[in-house]
């Protein structure tokens, strides 16, 4: 691994500026013309260098994980993927946390516990599928079939999407509530990169992108990344607003038993 391949990895393929473009789309698709307001007048307040950082640490996250033709390896470092997405979605919410205002406090405490334990049954649902990245026969394959399953269910409630986002009756405006307006661009902005980045991880992890010419995986990701943000849009505004109990329980049901499945082939696979 050298230095300059670690440096284009984190700064452009597969790190950064992939996380910056994939955001982009990601946005496009689900909100149209607005996810083209960037709001980086605000990028100097604490709420936007929060959400700058938050950026940032997602395209590290991307960047540790096994991509076709990955500049630098990116053999074993996805085991740092975790901390760096968990910080690219806790971070944000340190402003929120120190604001003072109970209704933001209470949105950005919703906000971190559930997006916390969504996050960690997506990633132990993909460390396996990480861990036989290249193995795609027999228990392997069962194995990589219900990972990806259960990453899938637990991204929405992981990004805090539609039914999982912030009950808006309780806490009109969520963890944004009183920002300027170029604020509230820059903060939907980063969580549109945050959610595109963690969507592409799943992606990675979860599809056989490591068995496949490179040509095809990427091609297999970037179109089961448009599928992805095309399912939500299409279910955005259907669902209603779960409560903190009932959107935690939805977590330790569905993705939870996927994961336990997932694991239980998991450890079959590494007998066989």
């Amino acid at each position: 691994m050298t230095l300059v391949g670690t440096l284009i990895a984190a700064l452009l393929y597969p790190g950064l500026v992939t996380a910056l473009a994939v955001g982009l789309v990601y946005g496009l698709i689900l909100r149209g013309r607005a996810a083209l307001t960037l709001g980086l007048g605000a990028a100097g307040s604490r709420e936007g260098l929060a959400a700058l950082g938050g950026t940032l640490l997602a395209g590290l996250g991307l960047a540790t994980l096994p991509w076709p033709l990955h500049p630098a390896g990116g053999v074993g470092a996805w085991v740092c993927g975790w901390a760096a997405f968990e910080l690219a979605f806790l971070l944000p919410l340190l402003p929120a946390l120190l604001a003072g205002s109970p209704p933001v406090v209470r949105a950005a405490l919703r906000t971190a516990q559930l997006g916390t334990l969504a996050r960690a049954l997506l990633w132990a649902a993909l460390s396996g599928a990480l861990a036989l990245h290249d193995r795609w026969t027999g228990a392997a394959m069962a194995m990589h079939v219900l990972a990806l399953a259960a990453a899938l269910v637990a991204f929405p409630a992981a990004v805090g999407w539609g039914p999982f986002g912030t009950e808006e009756r309780v806490t009109p405006g969520g963890t944004a509530a009183g920002l300027a307006p170029a604020g509230i661009a820059l903060d939907t902005w980063s969580r549109d990169v945050r959610a595109g980045a963690l969507l592409l991880a799943v992606l990675v992890a979860g599809l056989p992108v490591g068995v496949l010419p490179p040509a095809i995986g990427l091609a297999l990701v970037g179109v089961g990344c448009a599928l992805g943000a095309v399912g939500l849009r299409s279910f955005t505004g259907r669902l209603p607003r779960l409560t903190l109990p009932d959107a935690l329980h939805f977590c330790l049901v569905w993705p939870t038993a996927l994961t336990l499945a997932a694991t239980l082939m998991l450890a079959l696979a590494a007998r066989a």
